[in-house]
């Protein structure tokens, strides 16, 4: 526990945070790296249920690579919830932030994780400059899913102060939706679903599941890299690969073995070693 306690304190020194305004709120942002990094800087979007620290294992790696910025989405983590609709309380207010934190005219690139996937696909045709994507197990597909099972509530638990019994939830729906084995569920996994389940108020089920993905990339002219896990039940790679990715000439696909829908927490050096060689 120390030395994870050790850990964080180092990423949390590692960078810094922007409380980016826009309308009567705030997204706040996560800067690793600096400007004078060679390349376009890269943007990385958690999932939904989420928060940036979804690629704790990721930005010190990538920030020696690229200039790198990470937001707690609106309505998730420490940024203000702004409007239910996908346009009007995501996307509008991510351009907004993006262009007054990196530039108006600066090109970016973007890894989007689960519904930051589906986000990025969106943002890659609403906001100019936007050279290549990466999309890691991405929400939004309408394909079929491969539930474990129904996830557990855990708000009264939260409500109640009932600790001990609220890991044990946390635990139990890491595996049921994100990790592929109980014994890869550590406390920091715990530590970083639960507040970031805590601190969710937008809602993205509702938005991404009926489907959509498929248009927005078809909207897209820009190359698209599509990640899955090979146990990801959120969907089943073979077969977005036969959809989204067979006979498009800007789009590539890996499915990495052994991992579940959470890629670049259970295989953070290969998962990193894939974007550093795709975005450079």
């Amino acid at each position: 526990m120390e030395s994870q306690f050790l850990n964080d304190m180092k990423l949390m020194q590692a960078h810094t945070i922007h409380e980016v305004s826009y309308g009567e709120g705030h997204v706040s942002w996560h800067e690793f790296g600096d400007a004078k990094t060679e390349g376009i800087p890269l943007i990385l979007l958690h999932g939904g249920h989420g928060s940036w620290e979804h690629w704790h294992r990721n930005v010190e790696e990538l920030s020696e690579h690229f200039h790198v910025f990470v937001p707690d989405m609106p309505g998730f983590g420490n940024s203000s919830f702004f409007d239910s609709q996908l346009k009007a309380g995501m996307i509008s207010p991510l351009v907004g932030t993006i262009n007054d934190l990196i530039g108006k005219d600066k090109q970016i690139q973007i890894a989007g994780f689960s519904f930051g996937g589906f986000v990025a696909a969106h943002l890659a045709n609403q906001r100019p400059g936007i050279t290549k994507l990466a999309l890691l197990g991405s929400a939004g597909h309408g394909g079929p899913r491969r539930p474990r099972g129904e996830l557990l509530a855990w708000r009264e638990l939260y409500a109640n102060g009932h600790q001990q019994e609220l890991q044990r939830v946390m635990r139990e729906n890491l595996y049921l939706q994100m990790l592929s084995s109980y014994d890869r569920i550590d406390s920091l996994a715990i530590r970083i679903h639960q507040d970031a389940c805590v601190a969710t108020r937008f809602r993205s089920r509702p938005i991404a599941r009926p489907g959509g993905l498929a248009e927005q990339l078809e909207a897209y002219a820009g190359p698209v890299l599509m990640i899955w896990g090979e146990h990801d039940i959120t969907c089943t790679p073979e077969y977005l690969v036969e959809k989204l990715v067979s006979e498009k000439q800007n789009r590539s696909a890996e499915i990495i073995l052994d991992v579940g829908h959470w890629v670049q927490y259970e295989k953070p050096e290969q998962v990193n070693s894939l974007l550093v060689q795709w975005f450079k």
